[in-house]
């Protein structure tokens, strides 16, 4: 069953929104009486009937929904510095919904590169993972900010911070139940001036594993752990 991001869906007849509703009529061709699955992001998924359509517009009448409960006991907060090429960006936010996320900041540090992105097209790919991956739920996505802004934020007890070089501990070792927040620096790396303040903050260092990864790679490899644990 195809599926369609609906991000007010209420129970009876609904018109999907321009964007869906242009890949539900022009790109799959549906027809009237033909069913749809619909997803709000936020746990609630529905199956509708198409029950009118036109040039521009496809209405629906939502035959019944469900909320789904949260997927794992506690939420994952990811913050990762922007890379150079976007693409990789946006791939790292299409992977991570995949996998699992609850929050995607984009993490302006001393050695980000890129410091704009468009915040639509991320969320475009988002909701285009989540269904993909039939998930009900769609990770929230910031817009850039400065390290020292997230830290004002009220943080989770399980701080961790992606770090290549001096002490660090196994992400997959200490990880436990409960809401986390990972911070992945660019491809240079945090400073040592950013890392001694993370750690004056409460986070712990640690290592994904062996080999040294890409920014996007790291971002990866951490939801899966986390999702793990």
């Amino acid at each position: 069953m195809h599926l369609f991001f609906t991000p007010e869906l209420h129970l009876g007849t609904y018109t999907l929104p321009e964007e869906e509703a242009h890949h539900a009529l022009h790109v799959l061709r549906l027809k009237v009486g033909e069913r749809i699955g619909l997803l709000d992001g936020k746990g609630v998924r529905a199956e509708a009937e198409i029950t009118a359509i036109d040039k521009k517009e496809c209405q629906v009448r939502v035959v019944r929904s469900t909320q789904d409960p949260p997927e794992r006991p506690g939420r994952i907060h990811l913050a990762i510095a922007p890379t150079k090429q976007n693409e990789r960006f946006e791939w790292c936010v299409e992977k991570c919904t995949e996998i699992g996320v609850d929050r995607i900041t984009p993490l302006l540090t001393s050695r980000t590169e890129r410091t704009r992105l468009r915040k639509d097209r991320s969320q475009r790919v988002a909701i285009a993972a989540m269904k993909q991956s039939q998930r009900s739920w769609l990770p929230a996505i910031d817009d850039p900010m400065p390290m020292v802004a997230l830290l004002q934020e009220d943080l989770p007890t399980q701080r961790y911070f992606g770090w290549c070089e001096g002490d660090h501990r196994s992400l997959a070792a200490i990880r436990t139940p409960g809401d986390v927040l990972l911070l992945i620096g660019p491809e240079g790396d945090f400073t040592p001036d950013e890392a001694d303040l993370l750690r004056s903050m409460g986070f712990v260092a640690v290592s994904l594993g062996p080999a040294r990864l890409r920014t996007e790679t790291a971002a990866m490899v951490g939801c899966t752990l986390l999702n793990a644990g």
